[in-house]
């Protein structure tokens, strides 16, 4: 159970949990340690290393994969269209913004890690650390508007709006591209799915747009449970092109869903550390 977290100068949560879960979750990627709490009792507790003391159980003591290996990450600020949905919380928001970048780095928690600010109220997008290579990627992935520098990297106020923009001939409007290219396709790429969701709930989710073929939710085949992501067919691209307009952004279990065209190679996974 987490009891408390800090997101605002230093990064991490407070939770109660026995030695042997502590021990697994110093290995997992991107825990920098875990220590037992002082604490406990306050409402102040030291998330930065200057408090650090030897006891702690530290995931670079076991091994752990760098993301970014060269260190040659910059930080980046990125505009995303409204998601086709009327009210959505703050959560829901940051883990549609996830699911964006894991299109990119391919793992869910590392996409988690990389954001270091949202905005979800007026303007849609969030802040990130990436290369230059993965910041490519994202300027063409569907629903990003944007990606330019985060010169207020240091400062709260970022101009998510677009008002002071500067194009960039390296980082194209993704939205102008998906103008100017039809959408042909029969089959769509979903991502998001909550793990309890089935393939009886996708198939009644999009039925209604047309005739389907095939509803395939990919699971682990070690631990049998739903990867979050699915495939759907249908026997028109009419229909197709249908679902993909209306039901991008939906819930569907309590979980919003991105829906995208399915490509003919198989989603990559390669970048960051294995789920």
């Amino acid at each position: 159970m987490i009891i408390l977290n800090n997101w605002d100068t230093q990064f991490g949560f407070c939770c109660d949990i026995d030695e042997e879960t502590s021990r697994e979750l110093a290995c997992l990627p991107g825990v920098l340690s875990v220590r037992p709490d002082p604490d406990y009792s306050s409402v102040k507790n030291t998330f930065g290393s200057s408090s650090i003391q030897s006891s702690i159980l530290s995931s670079s003591q076991i091994g752990s994969t760098v993301l970014f290996p060269m260190g040659n990450t910059k930080h980046w600020l990125v505009r995303m269209a409204m998601p086709g949905v009327g009210v959505v919380t703050k959560a829901q928001m940051v883990d549609y913004y996830g699911q964006t970048l894991t299109k990119v780095l391919g793992n869910e928690k590392d996409a988690q890690m990389c954001i270091y600010h949202v905005s979800w109220q007026s303007n849609f997008g969030f802040c990130c650390e990436l290369d230059d290579e993965c910041a490519q990627e994202l300027a063409g992935v569907p629903g990003v508007l944007s990606v330019q520098p985060d010169k207020n990297f240091e400062s709260k106020n970022k101009d998510y709006g677009g008002n002071n923009l500067q194009k960039s001939t390296d980082l194209p409007d993704s939205s102008e591209a998906t103008q100017t290219i039809p959408i042909k396709t029969k089959k769509l790429f979903i991502t998001g799915l909550s793990f309890y969701t089935s393939e009886k709930t996708l198939r009644a989710a999009f039925e209604g747009f047309g005739e389907l073929v095939e509803v395939k939710i990919i699971m682990d085949k070690i631990s049998k449970r739903s990867k979050g992501y699915a495939f759907i067919e249908y026997t028109t691209e009419e229909a197709a092109s249908a679902a993909l307009k209306e039901m991008n952004g939906k819930i569907i279990n309590g979980w919003m869903i991105v829906v995208d065209v399915a490509k003919s190679n198989p989603p990559r996974y390669s970048r960051g550390s294995p789920t």
